[in-house]
């Protein structure tokens, strides 16, 4: 269920909101993020030898592409 609600925000935040197209989505995203304490993960946030280690250890990576990780790794050292 849904209903309308009058906030104050600062001009920074309303700049930001001008920007996006459904603007209740991304609010309602945001305050669920800030209330559950989630943070978005990028991968680009991580070393790229992590990435392939990680990888590498999951079980439902195809074989052919361990091995790919595998040489990727052993390049990089």
């Amino acid at each position: 269920m849904k209903s309308i609600k009058t906030y104050n925000m600062d001009q920074d935040v309303i700049r930001i909101l001008s920007r996006e197209r459904n603007k209740s989505e991304y609010v309602n995203k945001a305050v669920r993020q800030k209330a559950h304490n989630i943070q978005e993960v990028y991968a680009a946030d991580f070393d790229t030898r992590a990435l392939c280690i990680a990888l590498k250890e999951k079980p439902d990576v195809p074989d052919h592409i361990k091995r790919e990780l595998i040489n990727l790794l052993f390049e990089t050292m």
